[in-house]
């Protein structure tokens, strides 16, 4: 049994949840027919959207008098309806939270007057959670989790005109510009975003340059036009 947090509301004053989880995620395939071939050539797989049950159950449910149940049952009903999607978070997932869910599915309330439990089916429209986030100060470090992750990189630019970072596979993001020493440069790759002080410095980013994800296992960045670095990341857990 867990509590349970979801937009911005802590349930724990009113249930404790239970976690209802599926094996693993179910994978949506990408497949082509072949003419003279039986099945088909797969081409690949898509990670969906993953639901999430939670079996709630009214705290002392029996002894709550009938004005207490139905305030709990209608606070329940607002904290759940989240249009726009929210961070949910159960303690007995610790350190990791799963954005952008979404209540999709919901059971009637078993047995009130003695335990008062339901079951509530959650979609993560982010079907992968985030847990810790880390930081490193160094061209070398490990990330942790079971799936790839997008970093931010904070550099301190010398004077020059460009500034690197690359991985070990080669790949790349380069920023062409007059760059004064002491310049302070974000680069954001999930948003594939740059700035140079502050200021959107998109234009100044070279065609070529991929804003790579950071797998879990052992990484050496290269850089070059910085006097420093920190590059930071969360954790991502399937």
């Amino acid at each position: 049994m867990s509590a349970l947090s979801y937009n911005g509301h802590d349930f724990s004053s009113y249930v404790t949840a239970e976690l209802v989880e599926p094996a693993g995620h179910a994978l949506e395939p990408r497949a082509l027919a072949v003419p003279g071939r039986p099945g088909a050539v797969l081409l690949g797989s898509e990670l969906p959207p993953r639901p999430l049950k939670v079996r709630l159950f009214l705290d002392a449910g029996v002894s709550l008098s009938a004005e207490r149940r139905s305030e709990a049952r209608h606070a329940l009903y607002g904290w759940l309806i989240a249009p726009n999607g929210g961070e949910l978070r159960l303690s007995g997932e610790p350190g990791l939270v799963w954005r952008d869910a979404v209540v999709t599915g919901v059971t009637d309330w078993d047995s009130l007057f003695e335990d008062g439990s339901c079951e509530v089916e959650f979609t993560c429209y982010d079907p992968v959670a985030y847990g810790d986030e880390r930081s490193s100060a160094e061209g070398s470090f490990i990330v942790g989790g079971t799936w790839e992750t997008w970093p931010v990189i904070r550099l301190t630019a010398t004077a020059g005109s460009s500034l690197r970072v690359a991985d070990e596979l080669g790949r790349y993001v380069l920023v062409e510009r007059a760059f004064y020493a002491g310049d302070e440069v974000l680069m954001d790759f999930a948003a594939e975003a740059v700035t140079v002080n502050g200021a959107d410095a998109a234009a100044d980013v070279a065609v070529e340059s991929t804003f790579f994800p950071l797998a879990p296992g052992a990484h050496a960045l290269a850089f070059a036009g910085c006097a420093a670095h920190t590059v930071t990341w969360a954790e991502r857990w399937l």
